[in-house]
């Protein structure tokens, strides 16, 4: 009996290391929503590159680990226990209350060696409007005219003009730009939305004779942009004394 007690207690470890429960994984992707700042126009959804992902308990929501998402999107917990658990990001704020907010998983659950793939969880990114890839570009002519107002002077390429954009339904311009030697204007790397372009000109009336007044009045031009690459080319016409 001696000689067969450390072979029956070696097989009973033997037993006990196989039944040992390996650690579940879980796995998914983020994908990131880029918008405008006023969140207006969606832009693109791209992978979220080194964005943190948490893994926290469901019941406490206390966080037990945490991994950064690679180049793709893509990010995995392993050695994971048995349990009940949900993962969140942080995002930007759609509603622009609060910035930024926790974007949350249902809840799963972990089992011993088995690895569990969540749904794509989207975050959101507000980006500003020279973010892009489309161009405004254009020309302007200036109409000199004489000092009563009605008889042309001359018409020359307007040099040297401030040229605004707006975006969307700002109250004010977004970017400014002034023209080149020959006329010419260009708004480089724009984002998909609605735009307003414009110049300053002397007030005229109904008949297009200058009234000599002191405001001047804005000369405006709508335009949309609705693909990454676009490129738009508008002219237009002021006039001065």
């Amino acid at each position: 009996m001696k000689s067969i007690l450390p072979v029956f207690v070696l097989f009973i470890i033997l037993i006990g290391a196989g039944c040992k429960k390996e650690p579940g994984e879980v796995e998914g992707v983020v994908m990131q929503k880029i918008y405008d700042n006023d969140f207006k126009y969606l832009q693109r959804i791209q992978p979220a590159p080194e964005a943190d992902v948490f893994l926290a308990e469901a019941g406490t929501m206390a966080v037990i680990d945490r991994v950064r998402t690679s180049f793709n999107g893509l990010y995995s917990f392993t050695s994971v226990d048995d349990g009940n658990y949900l993962v969140f990001v942080y995002s930007d704020d759609t509603s622009r209350v609060a910035n930024p907010v926790a974007i949350s998983s249902a809840q799963f659950e972990v089992k011993a060696g088995k690895i569990v793939k969540l749904d794509t969880l989207y975050t959101f990114k507000g980006i500003g409007i020279e973010k892009g890839n489309a161009t405004i570009s254009g020309k302007i002519w200036l109409i000199n005219y004489k000092k009563n107002g009605y008889e042309i002077k001359d018409i020359s390429l307007a040099q040297e003009v401030d040229v605004y954009l707006i975006y969307g339904n700002h109250k004010s311009y977004d970017v400014r730009t002034r023209t080149n030697y020959d006329g010419t204007f260009q708004f480089t790397n724009l984002i998909k939305g609605d735009y307003v372009v414009f110049v300053y000109s002397e007030a005229e009336d109904a008949f297009g004779n200058l009234t000599g007044a002191t405001e001047k009045v804005a000369h405006k031009k709508h335009i949309s942009i609705t693909e990454d690459r676009q490129e738009v080319f508008v002219t237009d016409t002021i006039k001065t004394f």
